[in-house]
């Protein structure tokens, strides 16, 4: 039996009738396997120029590249503000239940991604010629970055379009196909790499050409999969104005903003590293960030899996799943990358012996397993940054970002300073520690913000339901009500509501295996009741209702409920009444 008592949160009136985290819990073991394996080859994509071009090429090669690797950061922000801020904005749409939201959201999707597009293909030559001359190179390495350059310059605008189609298909839970797309580019760009760097003897130049080539195979899939198979592209007509645009870029400022520092720091910390180490120092920081990829497999397959339960859940006002989600997410983090962290500092050499360099720079060991120290945290700091960002706190997620990074070069500079060259890498630690401290009072402020009381006529009964707890948790629903002086009548149509609601999740589905939430906020006169549950989807559709619903009881919430809001998001059936 179920445990009979609720407790009162001090100091607010959420209610909270064991409320767990199964559901997310479950949600994030079939989508994290997905994402990592898709990280993977994106992992491939992100560092197979670099592995060929140390295998293949020269040592000076993979130095080349690494030093052009600003420029493509500072490219990127725009990618990550269209991206990122179409996803978070989709999902919190889809969260509020809101058909013409979502629709007009779309539509916003479709314009701010083309016209970024655009704007990527133009103002990314100055960025890169900048970047390239302000470092004192050698001709040939400048020249080999300039070869390298063409092909990614073609690869850029379209990398933006999959990143958004990326995005979007994470946020309809097409895990598995974003894998395969992902696995499909990874491996084109490998062969590509080997054909026309190896076989075909095109040096950098054909590293560069094959990732554009695999970039544009990537693109034309990922819209044509897009168009035939999903309705993300579909907007019935609707028309976006300002208001949607503004939601979608200003979703996207926090991931856009730790971009565009990111891209400041490579630039500067490049510099300082230079200065160190002189040519050798793109060979280390080539390594350190290669085995920080390793690391960022997990975590962009966490952030991957974590966003579109977290949309979903900020935009249905569930905090306290939020809560759950996030401390599920951190755990999964500390240990998977702990464990890489662990594996870097053992064995650093072999991540050099992947990279084709046999002659290790001097420092260059002490180098990667300082750098090593950070990636916990860097783990940590990016669910924090979702997290913000699906709480619409984009600006304080903007700005202890830009603080936080912009102290990086700082760092770096004064430990080279003052200390032995390969201590500089500690600036990465202590940056992301900085970042940390002002994201955990972040965090706790809004955590103590959720346990106000905005109204003081709601009342708000958080659950977690197993289908044999129904009879139970209606008695609950019914004695809350009756404790906090809400309706009865509400309180019973709630209750009856959620049993039927029950059962035929049960019985559609044929077993009893299914996770339940449930969010109820009562007013004195009125109340919302909120459930998802992991069943067999329900498909509310006005043509098969009479004969196939009412005849499972499920219909009955027609005529209880003053309205119904039903979608099937993520593989799970998510239903609003309002009584």
């Amino acid at each position: 039996m179920i445990e009979n008592n609720y407790a009162l949160e001090p100091n607010n009136m959420e209610i909270v009738f064991r409320r767990k985290g199964t559901l997310t819990s479950r949600k994030l073991q079939e989508y994290i396997p997905v994402m990592i394996l898709t990280n993977m080859s994106v992992f491939l994509l992100a560092t197979v120029d670099g592995l060929v071009a140390g295998n293949m090429i020269s040592g000076k090669a993979l130095a080349a590249i690494n030093i052009f690797f600003p420029a493509m950061v500072i490219i990127s922000v725009i990618s990550a503000l269209v991206a990122s801020g179409c996803a978070t904005s989709m999902a919190t749409c889809m969260g509020r239940n809101d058909v013409e939201a979502i629709r007009r959201t779309k539509k916003a999707v479709k314009i701010v991604m083309i016209s970024a597009a655009l704007f990527t293909a133009i103002v990314q030559f100055p960025i890169m010629y900048a970047v390239i001359h302000s470092y004192d190179l050698t001709p040939e390495v400048r020249d080999m970055a300039w070869a390298y350059s063409a092909g990614i310059m073609i690869a850029m605008p379209l990398g933006l379009i999959s990143s958004v189609g990326s995005y979007q298909l994470q946020i309809a839970g097409k895990m598995r196909v974003l894998m395969v797309l992902s696995l499909m580019e990874g491996i084109l760009n490998t062969l590509l790499d080997l054909m026309f760097a190896g076989a075909m003897h095109m040096g950098i130049a054909g590293i560069g050409l094959g990732t554009a080539s695999a970039a544009f195979v990537r693109c034309v899939v990922t819209i044509v999969y897009m168009i035939k198979k999903t309705d993300i592209f579909r907007c019935q007509g609707a028309k976006a104005g300002w208001a949607e645009i503004k939601d979608v870029l200003y979703c996207g400022c926090p991931d856009a903003a730790n971009m565009l520092m990111l891209a400041f720091q490579n630039y500067f910390v490049m510099w300082v590293i230079l200065s160190e180490f002189g040519d050798v120092g793109g060979v280390i920081k080539g390594v350190c960030f290669f085995a920080f990829n390793v690391a960022n497999i997990v975590i962009l397959g966490l952030m991957g899996s974590m966003r579109p339960l977290a949309g979903l859940l900020a935009g249905a006002g569930d905090t306290r799943a939020m809560r759950i989600l996030m401390r599920q997410c951190i755990s999964v983090t500390v240990v998977l990358v702990g464990i890489i962290s662990i594996v870097v500092e053992i064995f650093p050499a072999l991540f050099y012996r992947l990279n084709g360099v046999t002659d290790i720079p001097e420092g260059g060991i002490l180098s990667l397993r300082l750098f090593a120290l950070y990636f916990i945290f860097a783990g940590i700091n990016s669910l924090l940054r979702l997290y913000f960002a699906n709480r619409k706190d984009s600006a304080a997620a903007t700005g202890l970002t830009i603080i936080g990074n912009a102290t990086l070069p700082v760092f770096a500079f004064a430990l080279g300073y003052f200390l032995p060259s390969p201590f500089l890498w500690l600036g990465f630690l202590m940056t992301e520690l900085l970042i940390f401290a002002v994201g955990e009072c972040r965090y706790l402020w809004w955590l103590k913000k959720d346990q106000e009381v905005s109204d003081p006529s709601e009342r708000v009964l958080y659950l977690s339901v197993r289908p044999e707890e129904a009879i139970e948790a209606s008695r609950m629903i019914r004695r809350f009500a009756d404790d906090n002086g809400c309706s009865a009548r509400v309180a019973f149509r709630m209750a009856l509501c959620m049993e039927e609601m029950v059962a035929y999740v049960v019985q559609s589905q044929k077993q009893d295996d299914v996770n339940i939430m449930i969010m109820a906020k009562f007013k004195p006169q009125e109340g919302i009741f909120c459930m998802i549950d992991d069943g067999q989807c329900i498909a509310l559709d006005e043509d098969t209702e009479t004969t196939r619903l009412i005849t499972n009881n499920y219909g009955l919430m027609r005529k209880l409920a003053k309205s119904v809001e039903y979608q099937y998001v993520l593989n799970m059936n998510y239903t609003i009444l309002r009584f």
